[in-house]
């Protein structure tokens, strides 16, 4: 008897599934139990030999825990676990006391925060590295911890903190564990407890199979780092744009790790392909032309109205007030700008510190748009077409057309121009620059040039490529057939090679199209070779994206014999061999027919046909064939000579990517295009078979061969870069649309980013039955990519199995002792006739049909899953029958990380399968027929059936459920992004300092205040002072973004007092929100505002009724109170537009100041509470604070009375404190004594100061004889604080 899922050689395969094979005996289980539709689903689906059992809940993971006894977690794949606390200290308190002592600002106080040291296991066996990490949810910087990880191994050693609590005898090291530490976790940002950590753990499978397989980590050897955009996508120094006043981008920090994007892909890169040891740094110039003769190219800017606070913007010898702007659709930057060269040095430098070898790949990005009126080349109309390949620039009218120029002497007229006239000596280095002194032209010599020099100054480079992929103008022949492009580039090689010296490796990028020869006209040309043979060459560049396969949908194509298009057995016998090797199209319609023709050569040399062939390329001599006789003499190329690296190679993750590797999509773009015969459906597993294809068939000696010359492999595939890993971490990149409009094109483009911890699905399921103790399996059917997966509970590992077999449509059955893993793909094995069946006793007929109950089976499937580049968050996927209105739903869940797009599909096979095989047979087979068995698919009178039992007796019984093939064929489905959390990047805040008067009597008179806003805020400012610039202690905290912001119009002093009805005044704010207010909450305090000239002193207290929203972020102010709080004072005749604005309100806070600080200069820096004061974006001021709230008013009611000769002089005293009380007789007189300087003054000069104790005072006549005091003369009076001194003075004129 045979099962489904196992056999009835179950138990002798060993007990260590739980007393049976995967957890079933073998007897015969039962069909379906339980009652929910969830189950029965899992039944109808797995079949009927095999029992469903129950796996954890998907967001048991979420939760970290302390239990002893608790499973470890067994990851494979990508996923974000939470782990065991397995160690921990006791909390450790911290006191801390501000405030106290003669003249402090505050009171003194004691807070007191804890922290703790402990020890999380992550998961069991090696992984690659931790990720990201959460803290209750958030994503925080693991820079920001002092974090120690422990990968797994088996010869890690106990952590010294660990160590060093418990004894080194008795710390344990944990091997075979992956665990972090964390010490010293300072909680008071979790309200003094420990948050919820969980982490991004990256393991690849592991065990016997997963070894001797290759996946993306041994695969991976070198990679391509694009974009090669970006004005400061390189640097690893943090830059933002500040658009206005408060209000700041960055322009290269945009995840929460708090570290440049660079500095974030890099460290993503080094943990994810650990076994990368080359990058190939690509930094783009803009085209402008297909026509040779008319192209300039250029570095060119994004925008050019902000510079990059950090890094001002500089390339190509020129700034940013002097470059273009590069081309936008839509309002939107198609590209983004040239890296800045400080940038690329930075990039450089970065990169080798780490221990990366770098290839400098300068790359040529076109940037005609759509409906300009340039003449096409190719065609010889008006238009060329949009954001083309580099590849077309060809002649004024390219070879073939009409008036071609091509082998002409103005066809190396036209390359002579394309090169320009830039020489190694137009260029220096000035103060750390590279500057320019040449010709002023925008030519590829300049472009080349330059970035040799740049390397130069940066340190140097591994390596570095002259050009790439410049099919068309290498190929532009001049008079006698010559090829001008290449000598051209011949004389460049040279100059690069003076400029870079003897150490660094260079070549020319040659497309897979273009390095082997070019046909033309009857001949056959070796035309790079005398480029190749050059000394300065030092390996042959080829941008390699040769097709691996010829695949058609369906049952009856030329290859279908192979089963599927990502077996790794038919990709590799396509990379020296199939289309370009052994045969090629000789039409469209012969394509369309698979008529091949078979490739051939008369003089016995087909490899100079095949571009496929490097082999033989590389180990022979090179005839050119002109007129159709082979040359009697070599090219100058020496065989074996040189190694050949792929300076570029890769597949996008699409269906049949392999049929075409070099195609992708991009809506903007003339060359978007779909592979030959792909459907466009996003698939990862061809990217990853692609690229292990092209690792395990190079990697076998007998293709590699050894030269003679230098002793080292043919290709060295230890520098063969994969296109591409992004300078943008993932996955905030591709997620942030709003940043990054090309985002949308990953999910089927040629980045690994988010990909290269794929897992293959045979190596998963390999590992969980390598850990049950099972050595005898099959997994070579399997088909799959597993993100991740994940297992944390104690049980049988048919557990672990069960969930894979159900989202990826496997069958696991017995034969011959093995355990054979195979897709359902609904195809047949066998044929049956109805006549050929046996009769068997427990049979009513030939065959017996049935079909399920309607209600045993679901209208709808719900399927819970991990999201996939994103967060990992809970997600459900639905699939709905059309006919099922009132049917039951069946609500399962994976612990799988799938994008939207997989478990939607995912779902929609389970119902249709599970509808499918409502119907059922039972039929009887003569003996002959056991070969057949479970898991095999055989068609009967006209339906397929997938046997799911079989009883062997003297006739083999048959139980099976219907099939159909398209259940199984991947469908379409729209690819989702997940939504990034916000977060705010470090960037600078806006930070005001205000001395101001008492506004409530409840704050410290002589300590200022201050406010901070930023657009975005970056959840809190901290303020840092010091007596000097250095030794910083902590001021004060912000929690809050003050309402600040600046005047657009003039406001004209008003008396106070009184309701100021004049035209509204229009403020405009960083940040936050003004509302109008009702009269009585005004009158009690309500909408204060504070304008000035933004210095501590001078500020006037306004408050207003009326704020209308009048623009974006603009309100206009009404029904205004003027001078309030005695800042009647400090009114100016006009407030000038461009005047501060800053709204009283609880956002603001006082610092802490000594009284005796008073006066003197003290140094303080703002920026963002959780960065430190020594971050780049801190504020940076020196101020001294008189503390105006000590500041007495200034009397008011200074009236003058002639009395006889004399002159009397009174008013009336103000308070600071206390002065609102209707219900006192006076106002508190708030200083000490009563005390007034009185000044006399004329022309500027003072003629007369008194102190007087009363509000009263008389010039006689005497003293203004002795002051000869006559004419327009002005008294001021002032109070007179003894803790501040006088306060703002009372001004009268009167006339003598």
């Amino acid at each position: 008897m045979a099962t489904i899922v196992l056999s009835a050689a179950g138990a002798a395969l060993g007990a260590s599934f739980g007393g049976t094979v995967l957890g079933l005996s073998s007897a015969v289980i039962g069909r379906a139990v339980g009652a929910t539709l969830g189950r029965v689903i899992d039944q109808r689906l797995l079949g009927a030999g095999s029992d469903a059992v129950e796996v954890g809940r998907v967001d048991r993971f979420r939760l970290m825990g302390a239990s002893e006894g608790s499973g470890m977690a067994q990851v494979y794949g990508r996923a974000r676990i939470a782990g065991q606390v397995i160690w921990a200290t006791r909390f450790a308190e911290t006191a801390s006391t501000s405030g106290g002592g003669k003249g402090a600002a505050r009171p003194k106080t004691t807070s007191y925060s804890y922290s703790v040291s402990l020890a999380l296991a992550l998961c069991e066996g090696e992984i690659l590295s931790v990720g990201r990490i959460w803290a209750d949810g958030t994503e925080i910087a693991p820079a920001g911890l002092n974090l120690r990880v422990y990968r797994g191994t088996e010869d890690q050693q106990p952590d010294p903190k660990i160590a060093a609590v418990e004894g080194p005898d008795q710390a344990p090291a944990y091997r075979g564990v992956a665990y972090v530490v964390i010490e010293d976790l300072e909680l008071a940002p979790f309200g003094n407890r420990v948050p919820q950590l969980s982490f991004e753990v990256l393991r690849a499978a592991q065990g016997a199979f997963a070894n001797a397989a290759s996946n993306l980590q041994r695969a991976v050897r070198a990679v391509a780092m694009i974009p090669g955009t970006g004005e400061y996508a390189l640097a690893t120094t943090a830059v933002h744009y500040k658009e206005e006043e408060g209000v700041s981008r960055s322009a290269n920090v945009n995840t929460p790790s708090e570290k440049t994007d660079f500095e974030t892909a890099v460290g993503q890169l080094r943990d994810e392909l650990p076994n990368v040891g080359s990058v190939s740094l690509v930094v783009s110039w803009f085209g402008n032309d297909l026509r040779a003769g008319h192209c300039t190219i250029q570095p060119k800017v994004e925008q050019k109205d902000h510079e990059g606070e950090g890094m001002a913007w500089r390339a190509g010898g020129i700034t940013r007030a002097e470059a273009a702007e590069g081309v936008r659709v839509a309002g939107r930057s198609v590209y983004g700008g040239t890296p800045a060269d400080q940038s690329v040095i930075e990039a450089i430098r970065h990169l080798r510190a780490c221990g990366q070898e770098v290839m400098f790949y300068p790359f040529i990005l076109m940037d005609q748009l759509e409906g300009n009126s340039l003449p096409n080349p190719w065609t010889g109309t008006p238009g060329q077409p949009p954001l083309p390949w580099r590849g077309r620039i060809t002649t004024d009218l390219a070879p073939g057309l009409p008036g071609t120029t091509d082998r002409t002497a103005a066809a190396a007229a036209e390359v002579t121009a394309f090169f320009g006239t830039a020489q190694t000596d137009d260029f220096a280095v000035v103060d750390g620059q590279i500057h320019y002194t040449g010709p002023a032209e925008w030519r590829y010599r300049r472009f080349i040039l330059h970035y040799a020099h740049l390397c130069a100054l940066a340190g140097g480079v591994d390596a570095f490529c002259i050009g790439s992929e410049m099919v068309a103008l290498t190929q532009i022949r001049g008079a006698g057939d010559s090829f001008p492009a290449v000598d051209a580039l011949r004389d460049l090689l040279a100059e690069v090679r003076a400029i870079l010296g003897p150490a660094v490796k260079l070549t020319y990028a040659a497309d897979w199209s273009e390095y082997f020869g070019y046909a033309a006209d009857g001949n056959r040309y070796f035309h790079l070779d005398p480029l190749w043979a050059e000394p300065d060459v030092d390996f042959i560049g080829i941008d390699n994206y040769m097709p691996l396969s010829d695949w058609r949908d369906g049952e009856d194509h030329a290859d279908a014999r192979w089963g599927s298009i990502h077996d790794l057995a038919y990709l590799k016998s396509n990379i020296e061999g199939g289309e370009g090797y052994d045969w090629y199209y000789a039409s469209p319609g012969a394509e369309a027919a698979q008529h091949r023709t078979p490739i051939t050569d008369g003089e016995g040399e087909p490899w100079i046909w095949r571009y496929k062939d490097m082999r033989n390329w590389w180990l022979n001599y090179h005839h050119d064939r002109i007129d159709g006789q082979r040359a009697h003499l070599p090219t100058d190329w020496e065989p074996q000579s040189k190694p050949i690296r792929f300076t570029e190679y890769g597949c996008a993750a699409i269906d049949k990517g392999s049929n075409q590797p070099n195609k992708f999509l991009d809506p903007k773009s003339s060359e978007s295009m779909l592979p030959k015969y792909s459907s466009g459906r996003r698939d990862d597993l061809m990217q990853m078979q692609y690229l292990r294809a092209m690792h395990e068939y190079w990697g076998e000696g007998a293709h590699n061969p050894v030269s003679v010359h230098y002793g080292g492999r043919m290709l060295d595939m230890a520098r063969a870069h994969v296109w591409a890993w992004d300078a943008r971490p993932f996955p905030h990149f591709p997620n942030n649309l709003a940043l990054w409009s090309d985002g949308d094109n990953h999910a089927r483009g040629h980045w690994l980013n988010g990909r290269a911890t794929n897992q293959s699905l045979a190596a998963v399921v390999a590992e969980c039955c390598e850990r049950a103790g099972l050595t005898a399996f099959d997994v070579s059917d399997l088909r799959g990519l597993v993100r991740g997966f994940w297992q944390e509970q104690l049980g049988y590992a048919r557990g672990s199995l069960q969930p894979l077999m159900l989202a990826y449509g496997f069958d696991a059955t017995e034969r011959d002792g093995t355990l054979r893993f195979t897709m359902r793909d609904g195809r047949p094995d066998r044929v049956l006739e109805p006549g050929r069946l046996a009769v068997h006793p427990d049979l009513s007929g030939d065959v017996e049909t049935s079909r399920a109950p309607l209600s045993e089976t679901p209208g709808r499937v719900l399927l819970s899953f991990t999201e996939a580049e994103g967060d990992y968050q809970i997600r459900q996927a639905e699939a709905r029958h059309p006919e099922a209105e009132a049917e039951g739903v069946a609500a399962n869940e994976v612990p799988l990380v799938l994008t939207a797009a997989e478990s939607r599909t995912m779902a929609e096979r389970w119902l249709a399968e599970a509808r499918v095989a409502q119907d059922s047979a039972r039929f009887a087979l003569p003996p002959s027929a056991r070969p057949l068995g479970a898991g095999d698919t055989v068609r009967l009178g006209g339906q397929l059936y997938r046997i799911d039992r079989a009883d062997q007796g003297e006739a083999l019984l048959i139980d099976a459920v219907r099939v159909e093939p398209g259940v199984y064929r991947p469908a379409d489905a729209v690819e989702e992004r997940s939504v990034p959390r916000a977060f705010a990047t470090p960037l600078p805040v806006l930070p005001v300092f205000l001395d101001l008067p008492l506004l409530t009597g409840d704050e410290v008179p002589h300590a200022p205040h201050v406010a901070a806003t930023a657009r975005p805020w970056p959840g809190a400012a901290a303020i840092w002072g010091g007596l000097e610039d250095a030794g910083y202690r902590l001021n004060t905290t912000l929690e809050r973004a003050a309402v600040i912001g600046r005047t657009l119009d003039p406001l004209p002093a008003a008396p106070p007092g009184l309701w100021d009805r004049g035209p509204a005044l229009r403020v405009r704010l960083v940040s936050g929100a003004l509302s109008s207010a009702s009269l009585l909450a005004v009158l009690n305090g309500a909408n204060a505002l504070a304008i000035g000239d933004g210095t501590p002193d001078n500020w006037e207290i306004v408050q207003f009724r009326q704020a209308d929203l009048v623009a974006a972020q603009t309100y206009a102010l009404s029904w205004r109170l003027r001078g309030q709080l005695g800042t009647d004072a400090l009114m100016p005749d006009v407030w000038p537009v461009g005047s501060r604005v800053v709204l009283l309100d609880g956002a603001l806070s006082q610092i802490e100041l000594p009284s005796s600080a008073r006066t003197i200069a003290r140094h303080y820096r703002i920026g963002t509470a959780r960065r430190g004061y020594d971050d780049p974006n801190v504020v940076h001021r020196q101020i001294a604070f008189a503390g105006n709230g000590l500041r007495p008013y200034a009397p008011v009611h200074l009236t003058a009375r002639r009395l006889g000769g004399d002159l009397a002089v009174t008013w009336v005293r103000r308070s600071r404190v206390g002065g609102d009380d209707w219900g006192l007789a006076d106002v508190p007189l708030g200083e000490t004594r009563e005390h007034y300087l009185v000044q006399v003054r004329q022309s500027g000069a003072v003629l007369r100061e008194v102190q007087v104790f009363s509000p009263g005072w008389t010039y006689t006549a005497a003293q203004q004889a002795t002051d000869g005091a006559s004419g327009p003369v002005a008294i001021t009076v002032a109070q007179v604080s003894e803790s501040f001194g006088p306060g703002p003075a009372r001004r009268l004129e009167v006339t003598l």
